[in-house]
């Protein structure tokens, strides 16, 4: 072993890259502070994902800059070899929804409309169901349709 490396003043020579992520399957959502920054990653995963052989499908792909509320920003183009992406308002991404202000308000409403459907689904064959009990109903609401509605609000 090299007795150099409890040698806390031993210069070395390290590179740094720090690539942030969140990927999901076939889903990557890909965050940067500032226009160059989002392409230069953009870029950076396309590279790797040819060198696995993969091909990013920009036709589907988007992108999505959110700014600071009341502030509107120019467009910034974010192109993967030669095809600019399209740049959209709102995206979901793993059931959530994301939009270009930094605010809850469109993912909130989601949620809230998702557990609607799923209590009124029930409604009829649960909820005004006579045969029924008072705790079954109570179990029903809280495993399906609080479920639904608090899906992932720990993150």
């Amino acid at each position: 072993m090299d007795g150099g490396v409890f040698n806390l003043a031993r210069q070395t020579k390290t590179t740094k890259t720090l690539l942030r992520e969140m990927q999901y399957a076939d889903d990557n959502a890909t965050p940067g502070q500032a226009a160059e920054d989002l392409q230069r990653t953009t870029i950076t995963y396309n590279t790797v994902y040819e060198r696995f052989g993969m091909q990013v499908n920009t036709d589907k792909t988007k992108a999505l800059i959110q700014h600071p509320l009341g502030q509107i920003l120019p467009n910034i183009n974010t192109t993967i070899n030669e095809h600019t992406l399209e740049e959209v308002d709102q995206v979901s991404y793993l059931g959530s929804i994301l939009t270009s202000t930094p605010t809850c308000k469109k993912d909130v409403e989601n949620r809230i409309r998702a557990a609607h459907s799923a209590y009124g689904r029930l409604s009829c064959r649960v909820f005004n169901n006579h045969a029924f009990t008072m705790a079954t109903k109570i179990m029903v609401f809280q495993s399906i349709v609080l479920s639904t509605l608090l899906y992932a609000c720990e993150t």
